[in-house]
């Protein structure tokens, strides 16, 4: 406060000797010290009762989340920052005429960086697919294999008992593993991560949701979860896993093993994170379906919110990098080197081409018809089993569930070979294994082994391709039941898991299963094809749970290679969206409302333009002055956690309010500037005077690129002495001068709109003034020393000076005097006038004169010879301080404009300014043009005479 306003020379304060409560400031102490007793006792009393007020809310949400309606929000997420910080270094930095070069590296870089996410998430994907096949070899080749060859030959009743045993306890170990990881080591990396990334992009920040240990348990995980036999598949971790690569390529280190390449400093930031997390999560979605279009609409329709053309040219180029690697690494582990005939880790072969648009219609109308019976309970059955689950709560729980699910899975595998059977005959299909032939005779095989007991891509790629009856529809109705249940048990499971791929299995069996049926109810219908049902089965199912429809279509078209298929499809995705929406929410959103993540939808609430910006804000905020001390900045940051705190130009006790008054926002400030500004010891002392604000030239705006390491670094290892925290921080170089703010009257879809624009940064509120002009600042007592009167009574002819001087420019001062003889007539009492402009930095005006009520009504004499005249003071010389503020726009006189229009409107019944012309006379200028062109167009027509 001494630092911002008008600092006046000529007298000194001092402290007055009454007592005050902590939150109520003294009119005679000095404005300082008394702001900063209110300020330090305000920042302890606001933590906790924001404290306070998050339990009760929190308590409040849980009581009536209990009764069904809706979730509680956490408020232990906190923002991303996605703006950039313009502040006085920035600007500076922008000046500099080399800075156009270090632009053009930038952007070189980003290209650079993102050939590199490609490349990595492809090599990812493959290591995660061999994984999964080897894994799957020693279960069928060497497990079942050998144990059934075994059983052939012992032919004892029992034998089939101990194959599946030897079946569960394999699959045990593999989830074991998975859950493991999970539930000890990185419980971010359970499920699919779809979430949490559609989360991170849009701006909240989830904990080591793109750390190295989360992507080694996604990989591992996911692979001893697909290969332990659980409904999970690899291609939704792939997202998560892709995420993890470009967040990590792009920082040119790897903080979990103190690994420091000391490359790409200026991408270590939020908003450059952002970017390349977007591109990896495209490219992971390459990776998994081998659909480059696909991943960059699914990064847009379900991730980012923040694109531009340049970001989504660099997610393309990413996402065809790693579908081009992780075919080629894919096709030479296979056999086929230099074909690239391997797509991506979802290889559901090609279709082949219908020959009838009406028998594509039938398909069509057929998949709209099952989507509406597929999209309404899994969500559902989702919502039922995460209610249950949260009575799983330790760990080892947690660890026996995972256990008892691959059990499960397991066995009813086997049990369903053994009820069902559907043994066909080998010519119908010749791509057969031993493991698919399982009991049945030579020349036969399971259908059930060839659903239950195989990668579930390949099974989807059985149903999609496999001729007509290939499958019985008691084999289709059981397995698709049995296995709906399996995933819906499977999600939320401790395990790295996705839903593409059980989704897509289960609706190509009942798409399959409905088929059928259409061939036996309309058996004049010729050339009825399963497999596209299933098509449009596994579309169905998928995009019920899902909710995706631009890019769930380019992803189903680019993995079966086929384009005739888009409108069905698309038809097929649009209505399931709609009608599920009716019901409920998709799948990963839902997930997000359990997890209490506070994320914004794409649109505002309905019916809420009448709820205003005063009815949401909280009032309680955590603010700083311009200048502060190092005390209460430590303090402020080791009480609160959040990213950013607004800047203000004046903290003062209210007097309609418990809370403070903030008075007029200055910009924003970031945690890790202000750590920033700490550990490099960025203040100054009282004995340094102004000339320490100099060292803001030690930080230099490299300093503030590595946001996350300032963030997370502890306090007490910045080495702060206990004479450091009574230094003052000048902020004002550092702070973000523009940051989006409201009014009052602002309304909520207004503020939903901008703070989604804002990556869900804080948002000011502010009260709009109607005037500027005349804004009251504040009335300060001055007491000077006793000495300056006695002074002044020794030399009464000698003439008073006072001198205002600014904070942002202290060379500039102002001066005003006045002659002693007339302070000494007024028993040496006076005002300071003082005027400021409205941004409260520069001093205007200064005015001092001698209180003519001192004299006790006796008027002042300025010809009195003082010199002659003996004065008896008994007082100090004391000065009451007024200043105010001088806007720079007048107020508009609405008043007299309406006055003005009001005698115009009389003048004009009256008569007073009638136009007395004829009506050629008042439109001649419009009828003659309009004469000359008919006639133009007459002469231009055959009849009129002219050519044509």
């Amino acid at each position: 406060m001494c630092d911002r306003d008008p600092l006046i020379h000529g007298s000194s304060t001092g402290l007055s000797g009454v007592a005050r409560p902590s939150t109520s400031l003294d009119p005679h102490e000095d404005p300082v010290a008394g702001l900063e007793r209110v300020i330090s006792s305000s920042c302890v009393s606001s933590s906790s009762r924001r404290r306070e007020e998050e339990e009760n809310m929190r308590r409040r949400h849980r009581e009536h989340s209990e009764r069904g309606q809706e979730h509680a929000l956490s408020s232990k997420y906190e923002s991303l920052n996605y703006e950039v910080s313009e502040n006085q270094l920035y600007r500076d930095e922008e000046g500099d005429p080399n800075h156009h070069i270090r632009l053009w590296h930038r952007s070189r870089n980003r290209w650079i960086v993102c050939f590199f996410i490609g490349v990595l998430t492809a090599l990812v994907a493959a290591t995660i697919d061999i994984m999964v096949h080897y894994s799957q070899e020693i279960k069928f080749r060497y497990i079942i294999t050998r144990l059934l060859s075994k059983c052939d030959k012992q032919n004892e009743a029992g034998c089939m008992w101990t194959v599946e045993a030897a079946w569960m306890c394999y699959n045990c170990l593999l989830v074991g593993i998975a859950g493991s990881l999970v539930i000890f080591w990185a419980p971010i990396a359970g499920g699919s991560g779809i979430p949490q990334i559609k989360c991170y992009l849009n701006g909240i920040q989830i904990p080591e949701v793109v750390k190295l240990k989360t992507l080694i348990s996604k990989a591992v995980g996911v692979a001893c979860a697909v290969g332990g036999g659980l409904s999970a598949g690899k291609e939704g971790p792939m997202i998560h896993s892709g995420a993890v690569v470009g967040a990590g390529i792009s920082q040119g280190r790897c903080r979990s093993i103190s690994f420091d390449t000391g490359l790409l400093k200026e991408f270590r930031n939020d908003r450059e994170r952002r970017d390349f997390v977007s591109a990896g999560a495209a490219a992971g979605v390459a990776a998994a379906f081998g659909a480059p279009i696909g991943g960059v609409l699914f990064s847009l329709e379900e991730g980012a919110s923040f694109w531009n053309q340049n970001l989504t040219w660099r997610m393309f180029f990413a996402a065809m990098i790693s579908a081009f690697t992780v075919n080629s690494i894919l096709s030479w582990f296979n056999g086929r080197s230099g074909w690239l005939s391997w797509t991506g880790l979802a290889n559901f072969g090609v279709f082949e081409v219908c020959s009838k648009i009406k028998q594509e219609l039938q398909h069509m109308g057929s998949a709209i018809f099952l989507d509406d019976w597929s999209h309404r309970r899994p969500n559902w059955r989702v919502i039922q089993s995460s209610q249950f689950k949260k009575y799983v709560s330790s760990n080892w729980r947690r660890l026996v569930e995972c256990l008892l699910v691959a059990a499960i899975s397991a066995f009813t595998g086997f049990i369903t070979l053994f009820l069902v059977d559907d043994c066909q005959p080998v010519g119908v299909n010749p791509n057969i294994t031993e493991v698919n032939q399982m009991w049945c005779k030579n020349g036969e095989y399971s259908a059930v082994a060839k659903l239950f007991f195989q990668n579930p891509e390949e099974s989807v790629k059985a149903l999609f391709h496999s001729p007509i009856n290939s499958f019985r529809p008691s084999t289709l109705l059981i397995f698709s039941a049995e296995y709906y249940l399996l995933t819906l048990w499977t999600f939320g499971l401790s395990v790295p898991a996705g839903v593409f791929i059980p989704a897509i299995l289960t609706g190509a069996a009942w798409g399959r299963l409905f088929g059928i049926c259409v061939g036996y109810a309309f058996p004049a219908i010729a050339g009825v094809d399963p497999g596209k049902y299933a098509l449009a089965g596994a579309a169905a199912q998928l995009g019920g749970i899902v909710r995706m429809t631009i890019s769930l279509t380019a992803i189903i078209m680019e993995a079966t290679k086929d384009i005739t298929f888009g409108l069905p499809i698309m038809l097929v995705l649009m209505v399931t969206k709609w009608v599920g929406d009716i019901f409920n929410e998709g799948l990963y959103d839902i997930h997000i409302d359990i997890q209490e993540i506070p994320i914004l939808g794409w649109h505002p609430p309905k019916m809420s333009r009448n709820i205003l910006a005063e009815k949401v804000m909280r009032s309680d905020v955590v603010a700083m002055e311009r200048r502060e001390r190092v005390a209460r900045i430590l303090a402020v940051l080791k009480t609160t956690n959040h990213h950013g705190f607004p800047v203000v130009d004046r903290i003062e006790e209210s007097t309609h309010s418990s809370l403070p008054d903030y008075g007029h926002v200055k910009g924003v400030i970031l945690r890790s500037q202000l750590i920033t500004l700490l550990e490099k010891r960025v203040f100054y002392s009282e004995m340094d005077g102004l000339e320490g604000i100099g060292r803001v030239g030690q930080v230099k705006p490299s300093d503030f690129f590595d946001e996350d390491v300032q963030q997370d670094k502890p306090l007490d290892c910045l080495g702060l002495t206990t004479s450091d925290e009574q230094c003052w921080m000048d902020l004002e170089p550092f702070i973000h001068p523009h940051p989006h703010r409201v009014p009052l009257n602002a309304s909520l879809p207004f503020i939903f709109q901008l703070f989604r624009l804002e990556s869900s940064h804080p948002l000011g509120i502010i009260e709009m003034r109607k005037s500027f002009d005349g804004n009251y600042t504040g009335i300060f007592r001055a007491i000077s020393d006793s000495r300056l009167g006695e002074h002044m009574k020794n030399n009464p002819s000698s003439t008073y000076r006072v001198f205002a001087r600014s904070s942002t420019n202290p060379k500039d001062q102002l001066m005003s005097s006045t002659k002693t003889c007339l302070l000494l007539q007024s028993n040496l009492f006076h005002f300071f006038w003082i005027t400021i402009d409205a941004e409260r930095q520069l001093v205007l005006s200064l005015t001092v004169f001698p209180d003519i009520v001192a004299t006790g009504g006796a008027p002042l004499d300025s010809a009195l010879n003082c010199s002659k005249r003996s004065f008896q003071i008994f007082d100090k010389p004391s000065a009451v301080v007024n200043v105010s503020s001088k806007g720079t726009l007048p107020t508009p006189d609405t008043q007299l404009f309406v006055q003005i229009m009001e005698r115009e409107r009389r003048a004009r019944q009256h008569g007073a300014e009638t136009d007395d012309r004829s009506f050629l006379g008042k439109y001649w200028m419009y009828i003659v043009p309009i004469v000359i062109f008919i006639v133009v167009s007459n002469a231009m027509t055959p009849e009129g005479g002219g050519d044509v």
